[in-house]
C-alpha cells in the first residue's frame, strides 16, 4: 500500500494515500473559540469550512512549525454517528511517500485511551513509521462542535 509520510514533532506518521482527498499548502485558519489547542482552525477548503487539526500539538504537545514543506491534509471524515465531513490534519515534512505491505506493520504495543488515532507501525528507513486513523481522531463531543452544521459537499 502506498504511504504519504510526515512528521508530528520528532515522529514519524503515515496515512493511506487513497484515503487523502487532497495535500494544500498552508493557509490562514480562522480560529475556534471553545475547542482544544490541537484544533489549529478553520480551513476554506472550495468554499467548504474545514475544521483542521495540528497533529504536533495533538501528539506531543508541540505546534507544527511553519516550514514550506508544512501541509493540511484533507481527508474524509466518518463521525460516530455516521455523519460523513472532510478533516484537515496540518502535519510537517509532507514531502515523501513509502510503499508498504500491510504484514509490514504490527500492534505497537501501547494502548492508551487518550490517543487512539494511533495505528500499527512498522520500520522505516529512519525508525518507526505509525499509522494515523482518522476516523479514531475527534471525541465524540468535539465532533459534535465542529460538525454541528448541516453537511455541506465539498465540490472536487
Amino acid at each position: 500500500m502506498l504511504l504519504i509520510t510526515f512528521k508530528a514533532g520528532q515522529l514519524q506518521y503515515a496515512l493511506e494515500a487513497h484515503k487523502i482527498i487532497e495535500i494544500v499548502p498552508m493557509a490562514i485558519l480562522r480560529a475556534c473559540v471553545g475547542v482544544p489547542a490541537y484544533i489549529a482552525g478553520l480551513f476554506n477548503f472550495r468554499g467548504v469550512p474545514v475544521p483542521v487539526v495540528d497533529l504536533g500539538r495533538l501528539t506531543g504537545g508541540t505546534p507544527c512549525a511553519a516550514h514550506l514543506s508544512t501541509r493540511i491534509i484533507l481527508a474524509p471524515y466518518t463521525a460516530q454517528d455516521g455523519r460523513k465531513r472532510t478533516i484537515g490534519l496540518m502535519a510537517e515534512s509532507v514531502t515523501e511517500t513509502v510503499d508498504k505491505q500491510a504484514s509490514d506493520f504490527t500492534e505497537s504495543g501501547l494502548a492508551t485511551a487518550a490517543t487512539p488515532y494511533l495505528g500499527q507501525v512498522a520500520a522505516g528507513a529512519s525508525g518507526f513509521i505509525q499509522q494515523v486513523v482518522v476516523e479514531h481522531l475527534l471525541p465524540k463531543e468535539l465532533e459534535g462542535m465542529l460538525f454541528a452544521a448541516p453537511e455541506k459537499e465539498v465540490p472536487t
